[in-house]
């Protein structure tokens, strides 16, 4: 009987955690990747910001100097929250349904470039009015490149592909096998070795956390997003912020789930064992 069982826990085990990593999958991709909100909300930070205007800096200074202003001058006039109200827009436009082959993103305002020539200068109306158009074109130039048409369909085939679409399915579907795994399991270790029992679930569920947990962590320390054979840009810092942003999000879930489940195992492993002392 207790081979039977030990089998049955083996194929029960390896169901549950195929279970798990088909959830928390499916879960990263809706809930994450593909979630706008989400997006908006984390990407723009301001180390964010901070390197987005590093990369702009260069053509600014280029405008700045062919209008007898120092180099660096103009970084200030591009602030973290014109920044992440671009991004906001960048992230709109893709997840637009219309965008299939390129991306409809805003010019960047001129507004704030013109009101800082014309309070740190002397210059006419139509000579600010250039100044602004040149800087404004600058910058919307370095932030477009994003929208390469590789990436944007790539981007549109995963977007409406049949497996991004079945996410929610998959991710209700990992539930339920999930839960029916641990009812089973609970059912086999019922009566006297229901302790048991409750080792036995904590240690399927925290089996299917750290499969998905292991090679997340390993992504993050060998940092192979910052390795992303890309030239520094604007493009660059856009797309590593998007693919960062997903990723430190699932990290952080994972960890909260194995912090959960690894305590929870230790306190069943306790238990079980000062029945046996007793016994």
């Amino acid at each position: 009987m207790k081979v039977i069982r030990a089998i049955g826990t083996a194929i029960v085990w390896a169901v549950l955690c195929a279970a798990i990593v088909l959830t928390l999958v499916s879960g990263a991709v809706r809930f994450l990747a593909l979630n706008p909100a989400y997006l908006k909300t984390f990407v723009p930070t301001r180390s964010y910001c901070e390197r987005l205007r590093a990369n702009l800096s260069d053509d600014l200074d280029h405008v700045a100097l062919l209008y007898g202003l120092e180099a660096g001058t103009l970084a200030e006039v591009v602030t973290d929250e014109s920044i992440r109200a671009y991004t906001v827009e960048l992230i709109d436009a893709m997840f637009d349904a219309n965008a299939t082959t390129e991306l409809n993103l805003p010019d960047y305002p001129a507004d704030g470039f013109a009101a800082y020539l014309k309070e740190h200068s002397a210059y006419s109306e139509q000579a600010i009015k250039d100044f602004s158009e040149d800087c404004a074109a600058a910058v919307t130039e370095d932030l477009s490149a994003i929208n390469a048409t590789l990436l944007v369909n790539q981007f549109t085939i995963f977007r409406d592909g049949p497996i991004a679409n079945a996410t929610i399915l998959l991710f209700a579907g990992g539930i339920i096998l999930t839960v029916l795994m641990i009812v089973i399991l609970k059912l086999m270790y019922a009566g006297k070795s229901r302790r048991a029992g409750s080792v036995v679930v904590w240690g399927g569920l925290f089996m299917g956390v750290t499969l998905v947990f292991v090679p997340v962590m390993q992504f993050l320390l060998f940092d192979y997003i910052g390795r992303l054979n890309i030239s520094v840009s604007a493009f660059r810092t856009m797309l590593t912020g998007l693919l960062y942003t997903v990723l430190y999000g699932w990290f952080i879930v994972l960890a909260a789930l194995l912090f959960v489940c690894t305590l929870l195992l230790l306190i069943s492993i306790i238990r079980a064992s000062r029945t046996r002392k007793r016994a």
